[in-house]
């Protein structure tokens, strides 16, 4: 079988599909990875046959976040469908702001699945995205590409705890254990960690897209500084932390780190709140102290303490007393640390990659009234 794989070009939507990518491989199928050129390097690390595709990066729009995956999608969209037209894949598994796949799957023919990236998305979201879906299917010739899309079987990564109530966007769901940070062949931990003072150890992140936000991260770092454990920051791919000025022995500072390897290490994570970190977290059994910084993120810390693993503080409350005093009761309360439990048991359960039946996944859709017609003016 001939497997295509494709997701937006940021690491956190990368790295969600590549658990994935790489159990479609263990079984034996042909496996290619779509997404822009700037993280084909990254994918490539692990073996896996990539396609650049579309724009390398995402741009910034003032319409909103949002708006970004719509902008991206229409360029890698117009290099997926050529190359797939002549790859022919028999299954497109697009990760959930992955626009583009449920067009190619559409005009080659093949079966179409979406990968969940965290929390399923809300309806309001399903709502905004179609219009921008079904314009990128008629300039392919693809008819009625929103419902296709809603209609695709759903890989959903998040537990039952952190699922929201209501109506779901997409009704063909099955679970699929969440990615919580792959270590790849060389990769280690600093020696520095082994010296680190306090038997207590904090992850300090703001992930690799809102790691800009240099205020919010100091008053984290000041504030978990007041407190009796070691500190690990990473500042974010391509920074240089030395711009947190001179620390103190409890405080390494890294632009990343390997979840897989550190989180084991830790007994509390206080981040920006992405589905990965989130969800990389719960999946080591972690409290957790969010600082929402936009995108999903608001929605995700609200479903983590609603599930009692967690606290947030929003915009505005993020100051160094307010992280100490959050900090502190998340390290103390053994509340927190059994909600966490039972959300890693939680994950733990659900069936991982290597489970996906793969003849079945992406039967479920939408019926293709012209197949043949959109592949037809997909080649022209």
């Amino acid at each position: 079988m001939r497997v295509l794989i494709t997701a937006c070009p940021l690491y956190g939507h990368v790295n969600t599909v590549l658990p994935l990518a790489l159990a479609a491989r263990r079984a034996g199928h042909e496996t290619v990875v779509a997404t822009g050129g700037a993280r084909v390097p990254h994918v490539a690390r692990r073996g896996l046959v990539t396609w650049a595709v579309g724009p390398d990066r995402l741009a910034a729009s003032p319409e909103g976040w949002l708006a970004q995956f719509v902008a991206s999608a229409r360029p890698r969209a117009d290099d997926l469908v050529a190359r797939a037209l002549r790859w022919r894949p028999d299954l497109v598994i697009g990760e959930e702001t992955e626009l583009a796949a449920g067009v190619v799957a559409a005009a080659t023919g093949a079966r179409h699945a979406v990968h969940g990236l965290g929390l399923m998305p809300p309806q309001p979201i399903r709502d905004a995205l179609a219009p921008a879906l079904d314009a990128l299917g008629a300039r392919h010739g693809v008819d009625d590409a929103a419902e296709r899309v809603w209609r695709a079987e759903y890989l959903e990564i998040a537990p039952p705890a952190l699922r929201p109530p209501g109506p779901r966007s997409w009704p063909h769901a099955r679970p699929l254990r969440p990615a919580t940070g792959d270590a790849t062949a060389g990769d280690r931990l600093p020696a520095a960690l082994e010296r680190l003072p306090h038997a207590d150890t904090v992850h300090l992140t703001l992930g690799t897209v809102f790691h800009g936000a240099s205020d919010v991260l100091a008053a984290a770092l000041d504030g978990l500084l007041r407190l009796p454990v070691n500190v690990v920051v990473t500042t974010g791919p391509g920074t240089d932390p030395s711009v947190l000025g001179p620390q103190p022995p409890q405080v390494l500072a890294r632009p990343y780190l390997p979840h897989a390897l550190l989180l084991p290490r830790c007994r509390l994570v206080v981040s920006q709140g992405g589905a990965g970190i989130l969800l990389g977290a719960a999946a080591h059994g972690l409290p957790q102290l969010v600082l929402p910084q936009g995108a999903d993120q608001p929605g995700n810390a609200a479903a983590l303490a609603g599930a009692g693993a967690g606290l947030v503080l929003g915009p505005g409350a993020v100051t160094p007393a307010a992280v100490a005093a959050a900090a502190a009761r998340l390290l103390a309360g053994p509340g927190f640390a059994a909600a966490a439990d039972g959300l890693r048991r939680e994950i733990a359960a659900m069936p991982g990659p290597d489970a996906v039946d793969w003849e079945a996944l992406g039967a479920t859709r939408a019926p293709r009234r012209a197949a043949a017609a959109a592949a037809g003016s997909a080649r022209r």
